[in-house]
């Protein structure tokens, strides 16, 4: 056998070697998406997506993420768009990404980064790099979500988006595969759409002095409507303005983080919930009740996980720990833009936006 003839299967062996390696380190990656079908949220001329990646090393192995890509593909599976974070660079981007590290048996969660997406996506495929050289590959296929109900906005006043579910936002990020949540019974996140409003007065302001006293804040006992018809199926209205909870609560009740709240069923896996209300100020109502849009339900107040008097308004499929988020649009209303007045027949809200009811 010649010199080079031994070169080539020396070679040969080690391809094989390193290929069988990248195939079993493959096969204890285990990396799913939730929700399955992720809703396409229609945010003015484009499409968002909102979901989660719960990656799991099943290897005593430690694993970082060097690459992720995402290529979106149309209904003939025509790449549009690819998009990418990395690790080159003096910053790298994939560092955007708060965990990127596996250290042996272990899992995580990690928020789709790539939210915005083309109206014509109809798929997209997700590559995973680890330690560079291993590559997972994740298919996600969203569906289109329509509102069937036309919602008004809860509040009458000029309010304050103050943290809305864009990508930042802490309702985006709830990981319920933290071990102290997941004990609590969490499968999903029931906040994935979710909106903080804070009214404002005619400057503005949120509150006066410092805001240290639920008084000072201009919405604290400000009414909340009903956004749609419906019946009410859950109802919470003894708590005090006292921005407490008890944690061990949620097991038995997740709605307990919102001390005081009205569930309204609109139809079938739609539900709209308002939390953080003034004590007693649901009082007249009660389970079973059917209400008309636009009917007072409670005031804003600082029960439950509240930090200050604001209204928290979402919309989910399910009342129990296995709930999920849905998208909500709101129709006639004005986007406050300074001196300017927006007015939006229908239409989706980002965090910071100053809004009112028309």
């Amino acid at each position: 056998m010649t010199t080079q003839s031994s070169i080539k299967i020396t070679l040969l062996a080690f391809t094989i070697f390193l290929t069988s390696q990248i195939s079993n380190a493959q096969q204890n990656i285990k990396i799913e998406h939730k929700p399955e079908r992720p809703l396409k949220e229609k945010t003015g001329s484009n499409y968002s997506l909102n979901f989660d990646f719960v990656v799991e090393n099943n290897s005593a192995d430690t694993l970082r993420l060097t690459r992720l890509e995402v290529r979106l593909l149309d209904k003939n599976n025509i790449v549009i768009q690819q998009k990418f974070l990395d690790n080159n660079g003096t910053a790298p981007s994939i560092n955007t990404i708060p965990s990127i590290q596996w250290d042996g048996v272990s899992k995580s969660m990690l928020f789709n980064p790539f939210p915005e997406i083309n109206p014509v996506t109809e798929k997209l495929e997700y590559i995973f790099t680890f330690n560079d050289n291993i590559e997972v590959k994740d298919v996600v296929t969203p569906k289109n979500y329509e509102q069937v109900q036309e919602f008004i906005l809860p509040l009458k006043n000029r309010i304050l988006v103050y943290d809305g579910h864009d990508f930042y936002s802490h309702h985006r990020r709830f990981n319920y595969e933290f071990v102290p949540i997941k004990q609590l019974g969490f499968t999903g996140n029931f906040m994935r759409y979710a909106y903080d409003f804070v009214p404002l007065n005619a400057d503005g302001k949120q509150f006066a002095n410092k805001g240290e006293n639920n008084t000072d804040w201009y919405g604290f006992g400000t009414d909340v409507l009903a956004v749609a018809d419906g019946e009410i199926v859950a109802l919470e209205t003894n708590q005090k303005d006292d921005k407490k909870f008890d944690i061990p609560a949620l097991k038995n009740n997740p709605l307990a983080l919102y001390g005081n709240y009205v569930v309204i069923k609109h139809s079938d896996n739609v539900y709209s919930m308002c939390g953080h209300l003034q004590n007693q100020s649901s009082a007249s109502l009660k389970v079973g009740d059917k209400i008309k849009k636009g009917k007072k339900i409670g005031a804003i107040g600082t029960s439950g996980s509240a930090f200050f008097p604001h209204l928290h308004f979402e919309v989910r499929n399910t009342i129990g720990h296995e709930s999920e988020g849905i998208p909500s649009y709101f129709n006639n209303y004005s986007l406050i833009l300074g001196s300017i007045k927006k007015d939006i027949n229908k239409g989706t809200l980002a965090t910071g936006d100053i809004i009112q009811s028309k």
